[in-house]
This record gives C-alpha cells, structure tokens and sequence, in this order.
C-alpha cells in the first residue's frame, strides 16, 4: 500500500534555478564553517536526488554520483581567493562571491550532467508535477 501512495503522490519538480539557489546556499555555509583553504581544496557534487554536497576531498566516484566539481579548478574560486587576501571575511562579501562561485558550479554541472540540463530552466506553472 505504501509502494502506490509513493506512486501516486504528487511531487514537486525540481528544476536548475532551485538548484543554482542551494548552491549559493551550501557554497556561503561551507566558507563560513571551513574557511577559504578547505573551501578550495574541496569538490561540490551533485547526486542522483539534484542535491549538493561539499566533501573536502573529492570521495569515490559512485551510481549515485552526477557529476563533480573540483572547487580550486574554477575560476570564480581563484578570484575569489585573490579577493580574499588581507580583506575581511564577512557576511557581506561572503554573499556577494557565493552567488559568482554558484554560476560557476552551474556551469560546470551543467557541462557534466545531461541529467541536470534536462531539468527546466524555471518553474512553469503548477507547483506540482509527476516525476
């Protein structure tokens, strides 16, 4: 009986715009709880699920695994390091490089993932959709 709810639920649809936002989301706590060092020697992945995860070594490659980004190898990351020397780490310009480093992550994800340029670019319509 819970198999056929599961398949009858309505589900909401994710799409690149959500998952761009949660970046900028994960990538602002991951520089506040690691620090810039950490941050640059990490890798941001991207499951099966379309959620993000930081891991500060790049883990085994897995099923569950869409794609990897290596945050040193963008160049929105190396700017950002520049930037960085002898400035104040604080909220504000923490925000202000989450958003470049997001667009960065998006690019590179989407270069990697047919998966992920599959999904809409916005949400059209309803808020709920079959998956």
């Amino acid at each position: 009986m819970v198999s056929i709810a599961r398949l009858l639920a309505l589900r909401r649809r994710k799409n690149q715009e959500e998952v761009a936002g949660r970046a900028t989301e994960v990538i602002a706590q991951v520089l506040f709880d690691v620090g810039i060092d950490r941050f640059m020697n990490g890798s941001m992945l991207l499951d099966r699920q379309f959620r993000l995860h930081f891991y500060a070594v790049v883990p085994a490659a897995s099923d569950e695994m869409l794609a990897a980004i290596a945050m040193g190898e963008l160049p929105e990351a190396q700017e950002l390091r520049t930037c960085m020397v002898g400035a104040v780490f604080d909220a504000g310009v923490v925000a202000h490089h989450a958003r470049g480093l997001a667009d960065g992550v998006m690019r590179e994800l989407l270069a990697s993932s047919a998966e992920l340029r599959a999904l809409p670019e916005r949400r059209t319509g309803g808020v709920f959709a079959f998956n």
